[in-house]
């Protein structure tokens, strides 16, 4: 098996790990949202912290360029997950869904054709018909039901959605930082980073808005670790497939996400779906076929 072959298999189980991660998520009732997601990344850079020193790995004191490489991804990464639970509070689930999927479709657009760094062909342009097909079916069903509904507040909704796009973008260019930062940077250090600034704008907005602290119970306190294990599963293959593979593919095999978070939602919440929601993450399988089949 050959490095992209390698990398795109990676990059599907990081998708599986990620929609585990949503659900776990779900699942922390007991926790403000803003808490929920800064204790996650505490927990998640104490680890990585201890992960770097017990394996002696080079943290600091890379070159110039290495060095802002490093804090811009990150400063983006925690950024634009922040904004994109933000957004998600104004906007319906569907439209959340099909902006954030938005994210390599500009991922491949950067790389084409702004930096011209891979090549538009054949089966890239049949995944992404396909993907587009089926994240078009899997959001139909809700969009229909929805469309009726009163949004109380346009402005709050308009910037809902610009938030999510603004998201799906920063998105797109985090993945070129990556392939971008020296191959002397392990992963490890890359998601250390990322974790110690996806802590302050949660607990940033906190301190604004003022909410209150809450003493998480045992349960609630395993949990977060469990959760904290599984996203940093997703974030460590996720980036050794980005720089394995080439970009605009990996990118879009992203995108199988979804199928894992509608058979979640199936197996673990017992929810029921339409025809063409099932042929939707169907076609979402197929999509991957033609960037593995040569």
């Amino acid at each position: 098996m050959d490095l992209e072959k390698i990398a795109i298999v990676q990059q599907i189980f990081s998708s599986l790990f990620a929609a585990i991660t949503a659900m776990l998520i779900k699942l922390v009732q007991e926790l403000d949202f803003n808490q929920t997601l800064y204790l996650r990344a505490l927990c998640s850079f104490v680890l990585l912290v201890f992960a770097v020193n017990h394996y002696k790995l080079q943290a600091y004191n890379f070159d110039k360029q290495t060095m802002v490489s490093l804090i811009q991804r990150g400063l983006l990464a925690g950024f634009g997950a922040f904004i994109y639970f933000k957004g998600l509070d104004l906007v319906l689930v569907s439209e959340s869904i099909i902006l954030n999927r938005m994210s390599p479709l500009w991922t491949s657009f950067i790389q084409i054709v702004v930096l011209k760094k891979e090549q538009f062909n054949l089966r890239l342009l049949l995944n992404m018909v396909l993907c587009s097909l089926g994240i078009y079916l899997v959001t139909g069903n809700t969009r229909n039901q929805k469309q009726h509904d009163e949004i109380d507040n346009q402005f709050y909704h308009i910037i809902g959605i610009l938030l999510i796009l603004l998201a799906s973008i920063l998105q797109a260019i985090v993945n070129i930082l990556i392939k971008q930062l020296d191959k002397q940077v392990v992963s490890i250090v890359i998601s250390c980073y990322q974790s110690f600034f996806a802590i302050i704008f949660p607990s940033c907005n906190s301190l604004i808005t003022g909410s209150n602290y809450i003493i998480p119970s045992m349960n609630t306190t395993l949990m977060i670790i469990v959760l904290t294990v599984v996203s940093l599963l997703a974030g460590q293959l996720q980036i050794i497939a980005m720089r394995q593979g080439k970009l605009s593919v990996i990118s879009n095999v992203s995108q199988i996400q979804i199928l894992f978070g509608y058979l979640i939602d199936f197996l673990v919440f017992k929810i029921t779906f339409t025809g063409e929601q099932i042929l939707g993450n169907f076609l979402l399988l197929l999509s991957i076929i033609p960037l593995i089949w040569k």
